[in-house]
């Protein structure tokens, strides 16, 4: 099977392996073809410069003796078919300094390239390594939730609306947890958490604004929850209760903490009667970040604005 030259550019030759000294080759006789080219067409003079990509290459893409075979046939190849015959007569001292400021610059070329290569593989295993981890640790929180979930359901079952209710947020985090895991840096953007709460209840009832943000695992995890509690919200009383309702939600960052603003349109009443245990969960998740909630209940539906330090 042909490797992808993607994946080989990631990954390398292995050791010291056969195809990895052919590679080397290969190289040299493409700087040769190349070298030859440029000495019709600009009657170049450097002997071996022309070389110097290849021995980088080989020695990046396959390591060190292959990048010290690479060095070794520049020379024997641009002595043999490059350097005029007469200057080799008597091996005079401008040859014998450019050769020697070759080998010198080839052989720290190919070991930092080698050291390049070795540092990048390190880092290819230690990555690799997280990933597993990584994968691990969402396999047991998923099997965490779902005993979790197996738990609430039977400690309550002859409260099954409160246990739907935990679990629910319990699917939340989860959700959010999976965000950050596959998040670059584990950085969720905050437009994602917010869509994936609202998208069981139709996305084209929604507008969102907001530029991209992203957040560190605690914020995102406060946001998922507060979004959470809040959709639930209009899902029973707002809203989301009636057919021509839709929410309006906007966020940005102002200095150190960031805004977000819920609006409800075509609610059928006001909703302050209806704050229960979800707006004390809010309350208490803004509070643990030294944020704040202001809710106005209007005609049309709830208006909230959540400000959370980060």
């Amino acid at each position: 099977m042909i490797e992808k030259p993607s994946a080989l550019a990631r990954r390398g030759f292995a050791p010291n392996s056969t195809a990895g000294f052919l590679f080397a080759v290969g190289c040299i006789v493409i700087a040769a073809i190349l070298r030859w080219l440029l000495g019709m067409w600009f009657g170049a003079t450097l002997y071996f410069v022309a070389f110097f990509p290849a021995v980088i290459i080989a020695s990046l893409f396959a390591g060190f003796w292959p990048g010290m075979l690479a060095l070794t046939l520049s020379v024997a190849i641009g002595i043999y078919f490059f350097i005029p015959a007469n200057l080799l007569i008597g091996l005079p001292s401008p040859f014998l300094s450019n050769l020697a400021i070759y080998l010198i610059a080839g052989f720290f070329t190919v070991w930092l390239g080698q050291l390049f290569r070795t540092a990048v593989r390190q880092l290819q295993a230690e990555q690799a390594q997280r990933e597993l981890v990584l994968k691990e640790v969402e396999h047991r929180a998923r099997n965490m939730g779902a005993l979790g979930a197996a738990i609430v359901q039977f400690s309550l079952r002859d409260n099954k609306e409160a246990a739907d209710l935990i679990n629910s947020r319990m699917r939340s985090l989860q959700a959010t947890n999976d965000l950050i895991i596959r998040a670059p840096e584990m950085q969720p953007d905050i437009g994602s958490i917010i869509r994936q709460e609202l998208m069981p209840y139709d996305l084209n009832r929604c507008s969102f604004t907001g530029a991209g943000l992203r957040l560190r695992s605690d914020i995102a995890r406060a946001v998922s929850l507060i979004v959470h509690e809040l959709t639930t919200n209009a899902v029973k009383y707002g809203a989301f209760s009636v057919a021509g309702g839709r929410i309006d939600v906007a966020w940005r960052r102002n200095g150190d903490t960031i805004e977000i603003d819920w609006k409800e349109f075509g609610a059928p009443e006001p909703t302050a009667n209806h704050a229960g245990f979800g707006t004390q969960l809010i309350d208490a998740t803004v509070k643990g970040l030294n944020g704040s909630a202001e809710r106005e209940f209007r005609d049309e539906g709830l208006s909230c604005r959540i400000t959370l330090r980060i």
